[in-house]
């Protein structure tokens, strides 16, 4: 009885955890940040591309938008900038919620951002840099590619 009780356990939290998923955002605001989201971040990933957290949302639900703040001691690594990325499933900023930030990049799954697109251009590989992408199931880097499932 006690091994069926820990086996679903297991089973119950692996169950809750989201994993990177390839869904690029549909628009970005770069240098902008939100001064206070309607909810706390769903996920919180640190020390990755700003590319990651514009191509791959990393929510079990929808996520609306992310946060991505920079953090300058990877500036010389390839692929950056690298930093934390925050993911939202709460509505989204509108433009007067939110304030200047240099080293922030708010991204989103839908309406809200000032210009089109990922803006951050392929995922790279912290090797060498080459453009690629990363598969959903195994965060295997895949360098040439933009295929990934």
């Amino acid at each position: 009885m006690k091994f069926a009780t820990t086996l679903l356990t297991v089973a119950a939290v692996c169950a809750g955890i989201a994993s990177a998923t390839l869904d690029v955002c549909t628009s970005n605001t770069k240098g902008r940040c939100p001064t206070a989201p309607a909810c706390s971040a769903a996920k919180v990933s640190t020390a990755i591309q700003a590319a990651e957290c514009s191509h791959n949302t990393r929510v079990a639900g929808v996520q609306t938008f992310a946060v991505f703040v920079t953090d300058h001691q990877y500036d010389a690594s390839h692929g950056a900038p690298y930093g934390t990325c925050s993911a939202y499933t709460c509505t989204a900023p509108t433009d007067a919620e939110m304030s200047a930030n240099e080293d922030c990049w708010t991204f989103f799954w839908g309406e809200g951002g000032e210009e089109s697109g990922d803006g951050t251009g392929c995922i790279r590989s912290p090797v060498d840099g080459e453009c690629g992408c990363e598969n959903s199931s195994d965060g295997v880097f895949v360098e040439g590619s933009s295929s990934c499932v």
